[in-house]
């Protein structure tokens, strides 16, 4: 990553003008983007063509697309980076991911299947989908239509050269890609940003909210205690990041988001998407923080949740404007 000079105690400036929508709350309601190509569960959570008709049909404004590389170097779409019989999807090629699921999409073949009619948040899976992204998107010509994601920031490093007119978004918090790292990152944050009294008072509170949720929803109250080491940090912390990267907007874990977090990203006219919102009543309070985006795999029912109605079939994938802000290449 670009490091700053030692010693330097002013935050970096905005590379970019600010629009005016991006400064405080949105006057309009967030986008729905659909979660890995409304497909997480299906095996594997690899998309196919009626997962992508269907995100056009109920109106999402994006498709996230997890991207990452087989051995024969072909980009693939499919979240999990392990097939069911325990090999890496990087150590299998095409032709064999075929015969395993016939209805595997290529990230050639989602976009062919779209057709320019739905923008696509691309998050990179492994470090060699990065790598072939670069000559992947100097091959086409509605590089507008994409945004790269990817809690690995190394990785969009890279494409800032590789790819400069392709939108980056980092993903928030960092947690590793093992469950070890992931108990590190949250134990050794939490001791860093709760060790004084005020901070042991918040924390405890925060941990009694998320107790009490425990049993009902306990992918969401764990994903609540994962984020705490990171929810008063972040929004003094986006600014470097996302200045070294040239980046148009961030992705951050639902349990991060605040008030503060939004503005503090709108201050820096960056676009503000969270992840994975699929209860119907958590999506209203999100939204009401500002957030411009959020990501989903219940489309039809988030925007229902947000009062945005269910869309005409002539309206489906038109698609509205990209609430991003303006950026130029790195020099």
């Amino acid at each position: 990553m670009v490091r700053f000079p030692a010693g330097s105690r002013q935050p970096p400036s905005p590379a970019r003008d600010v629009p005016e929508q991006a400064r405080g709350h949105p006057d309009r309601s967030p986008q729905v983007i659909g979660h890995a190509g409304l497909a997480l569960h299906r095996i594997g959570g690899a998309p196919t063509r009626c997962h992508l008709i269907s995100a056009l049909s109920l109106g999402a404004d994006r498709v996230e697309l997890d991207v990452c590389a087989s051995a024969d170097d072909r980009l693939l779409l499919r979240h999990d980076l392990w097939l069911p019989d325990g090999r890496l999807v990087a150590d299998v090629d095409l032709a064999q991911h075929r015969r395993l699921d016939p209805s595997m999409l290529t990230l050639d073949e989602a976009a062919e299947q779209l057709g320019g009619r739905l923008p696509m948040l691309l998050d990179l899976k492994s470090a060699r989908a990065a790598e072939l992204l670069g000559p992947w998107f100097a091959r086409r010509r509605d590089l507008r239509l994409f945004t790269v994601c990817t809690e690995n920031l190394p990785l969009l490093v890279h494409l800032r050269f590789a790819a400069p007119r392709v939108a980056r978004w980092p993903s928030f918090p960092d947690l590793g890609e093992h469950s070890a790292h992931r108990v590190q990152s949250v134990v050794a944050g939490l001791w860093r940003t709760h060790a004084s009294l005020s901070g042991l008072r918040r924390g405890a509170a925060d941990l009694r909210g998320a107790a009490r949720q425990l049993r009902r929803r306990p992918h969401e109250s764990l994903a609540r205690i994962g984020g705490l080491p990171w929810r008063e940090s972040l929004p003094v912390d986006i600014a470097r990041p996302c200045q070294d990267l040239a980046a148009e907007g961030i992705c951050v874990q639902q349990w991060l988001i605040s008030d503060r977090l939004v503005e503090e990203a709108h201050r820096w006219g960056l676009h503000v998407n969270t992840w994975t919102i699929n209860n119907t009543s958590v999506a209203p309070t999100v939204a009401a923080a500002g957030v411009d985006s959020i990501t989903t795999d219940r489309v039809a029912a988030i925007r229902l949740a947000l009062g945005m109605g269910w869309p005409p079939i002539s309206a489906a994938g038109s698609g509205r404007h990209l609430r991003v802000a303006e950026r130029t290449a790195p020099s």
